[in-house]
């Protein structure tokens, strides 16, 4: 097998999960494994597969993007494939038919980012350009109506786009200059309009410096700015905006932490906050130990300072599984463990970070319905957790708790 260059897991949402798996390796080359009865490996059918098989791409890959069910492949020319299910027109094909194979999607302009949101897709081209088609239920494409598309669409912006994220139906883009814009769902206030409407184009959102990165999750949202500051809106049930109470924020309000940070981390309403410091806090549901802070109290509306010996370089969700990459390359993982995605040898669930045994530094974490697949700096590939589907692509259907490298 070649030497690995990353790695995405095909992962579901709420209603429908697809298990699997696609590994893009120095080459360019495609493999995939796991869940498939959709066609998202691009195998040519809706077999499911136990160990990697190429995926048949004339064309080097650059990036892999999967959804829930479908997946889309950037290539090193620019052009653009998707395969897997079409339901909403997700895939850009000019129809709503399920595809097994990689198919070439037709667009005027050379893409250089792919973004897959709730049954809906965006590309940005190399010239700044935005593009949208899929679900639109909740005005999220920015085309001013609430209309499906399965074609994608230019979306009506005078900026040039640097990036496009989205969450919960909602779409964010931040543009060269820094500035923000927002649309789609609104229910908790989480485009940060000042309301709770829904938007069907991008509206310009009121943020005092300019954004650099931003982080959208299910009803919630927050923005980094260039200054290393942070600030959050939208739902608060479990205390994740980090404010100490529990109340719904409908504007960008500044989060109260004295570090400038490089990264915030959500998932399933638990955050976790990297500072450049290499310190981590965290705020937010806490039922399975999940924030690491040493307890199992349900919810945290503080940010509080994880206690770890060495500093961190990166921070990866699954769920309610929490892992850390610190600056010697070690790895450490915290919260549920049902089924060994932690790869602590157990199945019992942690309330402090504890160090994973490998004996490699660690690259690149990635996770998806509870399967664990780690990349080390040599290339080589260690897997873990949930193997129902098939995804840890090992040649058999159990589950492992320690992390087993893949041959």
């Amino acid at each position: 097998m070649e030497t690995f260059r990353r790695l995405n897991t095909v992962s579901g949402d709420k209603i429908n999960v697809y298990t699997g798996a696609i590994a893009l390796v120095e080459t360019g080359a495609l493999y995939a494994c796991g869940d498939n009865h959709s066609g998202q490996l691009g195998l040519g059918d809706n077999e499911s597969r136990s160990t990697l098989t190429r995926v048949p791409l004339e064309e080097k890959a650059q990036t892999v993007v999967t959804g829930s069910g479908f997946t889309f492949v950037l290539a090193v020319s620019g052009a653009v494939y998707s395969c897997g299910y079409n339901g909403s027109g997700q895939l850009g094909l000019g129809d709503r038919q399920n595809r097994s194979t990689l198919t070439r999607v037709p667009l005027a302009e050379s893409v250089k980012a792919v973004e897959i949101g709730y049954s809906s897709t965006y590309v940005v081209t190399v010239s700044g350009a935005l593009y949208a088609c899929g679900n639109n239920s909740n005005g999220q494409l920015g085309l001013g109506d609430t209309q499906n598309q399965s074609m994608f669409q230019r979306v009506p912006l005078e900026e040039s786009v640097k990036t496009v994220v989205t969450g919960n139906a909602s779409t964010y883009v931040l543009t060269v200059s820094g500035a923000l814009y927002a649309c789609g769902n609104n229910r908790s206030g989480s485009l940060g309009l000042g309301d709770l409407h829904q938007r069907s184009t991008l509206t310009r959102v009121p943020l005092a410096e300019s954004a650099m990165t931003i982080i959208a999750d299910h009803g919630f949202t927050f923005v980094i700015t260039v200054s290393g500051a942070v600030y959050a809106c939208g739902d608060n049930l479990f205390g994740q905006l980090g404010f100490g109470d529990y109340q719904e924020r409908s504007t960008l309000t500044r989060v109260p932490l004295e570090e400038s940070v490089k990264a915030v981390v959500t998932n399933n309403f638990s955050t976790h906050v990297l500072a450049h410091s290499g310190a981590l806090y965290a705020c937010g549901n806490n039922s399975f130990g999940q924030l690491g802070i040493g307890d199992k109290q349900e919810k945290r509306p503080m940010l509080r300072r994880v206690p770890l010996e060495e500093s961190v370089k990166a921070v990866v969700t699954s769920g309610i599984s929490i892992f850390v990459i610190t600056v010697s390359g070690a790895l450490y993982a915290c919260g549920y463990n049902y089924y060994g995605q932690l790869g602590l040898g157990d199945l019992s669930h942690r309330s402090t970070f504890t160090k994973v045994p490998l004996e490699e530094r660690v690259q690149t974490v990635v996770t998806g319905n509870d399967a664990t697949y780690v990349l080390t700096v040599d290339g080589e590939l260690y897997i873990c957790g949930d193997n129902g589907y098939r995804q840890l692509c090992i040649g058999d259907g159990s589950d492992r708790s320690t992390l087993t490298k893949m041959l």
